[in-house]
């Protein structure tokens, strides 16, 4: 288990390589075209054959990031039982309802466990399992998961409802948010530190003035 963050990550690094070697391809093909193959039937066929070759690996991340997300709350045999009933529960939905809705549900299990753990890094739980210590980075990371997690949800289900422009400008904040919090986090924290001796050092003067 103590190689399990070092296996994703590998993972999830060999399918955004993939996926570069794709765009890759794709671009160099398109390059050398006619200006007005846009318009003919090839065009179309190109578009659905990249489909097709990139959705695999798109599926596949979108599986590594739900598979991600409990590992901050949960380790050891308790993190495999979970990330397999997730994974039976996706498979399942998958199978009755269609690949996107069950993908979905995937994204809506992580971004529930993700509202837990941001609740929890708030509250400063020691249960949470995080790669660098720091309050700001890590609530910083754990709301920019929860952006991208709303992102992809977004993307795959709630574009074709109502709720769109909500979910949409919700994750852009998250994601905002948590990039400032992550990169600026050694700043936020050096702010933090010196407002607390200046908070201690009134209390008492302002006793003193009473008595």
């Amino acid at each position: 288990m103590k190689h399990f963050n070092f296996i994703l990550v590998l993972i999830t690094v060999v399918i955004l390589a993939a996926m570069g070697v794709i765009f890759l391809i794709a671009t160099g093909y398109g390059s050398v075209q006619a200006s007005n193959w846009t318009d003919s039937a090839l065009y179309q066929a190109y578009l659905d054959k990249m489909n097709i070759a990139v959705i695999p690996f798109v599926v596949s991340l979108i599986v590594v990031l739900g598979l991600c997300i409990p590992k901050r709350l949960f380790s050891g045999a308790e993190l495999l039982k979970l990330n397999g009933f997730i994974l039976l529960i996706t498979l399942v939905a998958v199978v009755l309802v269609g690949a996107k809705e069950g993908l979905s549900i995937l994204m809506i299990i992580a971004a529930l466990i993700q509202l837990v753990v941001i609740g929890l890094t708030a509250a400063g739980s020691r249960r949470l399992s995080f790669e660098k210590t720091g309050f700001f980075l890590q609530i910083g990371s754990a709301l920019l998961h929860l952006g991208f997690i709303l992102f992809l949800l977004d993307f795959m289900l709630i574009s074709e409802s109502g709720y769109n422009p909500l979910i949409f400008w919700s994750s852009l904040a998250f994601v905002s948010i948590g990039m400032i919090l992550s990169f600026y986090s050694q700043e936020l924290a050096k702010l933090a530190k010196r407002k607390k001796p200046e908070s201690s050092v009134k209390a008492p003067a302002e006793e003193t003035g009473k008595a």
